[in-house]
């Protein structure tokens, strides 16, 4: 149904005993699709191999810079985004990496802190429309 967008998860139980599954606004839906695409790896859906983003290459290549890092996982998700949302019109998107320790002190260690910023426009309702998300990346040891 056209207009109509369901919570991620999907509560498949409450469908299942004929309840109605927990419904959400555009904006919450588009925020939604925008963070399973980021975390998504590239590849990885079966049915649109051109789905996700590439991100977690980051774990398996030589340490980069944390400019180089922001400019790959920019683009990356850059082109996902136009390819994929097409509700959003996509105005600018920002990307910070950080190192951030994590765990405590017998087992800390050091992880990758990516946070993304994405301001648009809604283009069902012309109202504008901003996203927030932090993840940890690489490295995949220690």
């Amino acid at each position: 149904m056209k207009g109509v967008y369901y919570k991620i998860p999907i509560d498949f139980v409450s469908i299942m005993d004929e309840r109605i599954a927990e419904k959400v606004s555009i904006d919450q839906s588009i925020s939604q699709h925008l963070f399973i695409i980021a975390i998504t790896p590239l590849g990885r859906c079966k049915f649109d191999d051109t789905f996700g983003t590439e991100i977690f290459e980051v774990d398996f290549e030589l340490p980069k810079s944390d400019n180089s890092i922001k400019e790959f996982i920019s683009k990356t998700i850059t082109e996902s985004i136009v390819r994929h949302e097409k509700r959003l019109l996509m105005e600018d998107i920002e990307v910070t990496v950080r190192n951030t320790d994590i765990g405590n002190i017998g087992t800390k260690r050091v992880k990758k802190k990516v946070s993304i910023s994405i301001k648009g426009l809604v283009i069902e309702t012309d109202r504008p429309f901003f996203f927030q998300k932090s993840f940890f990346i690489g490295p995949l040891s220690h």
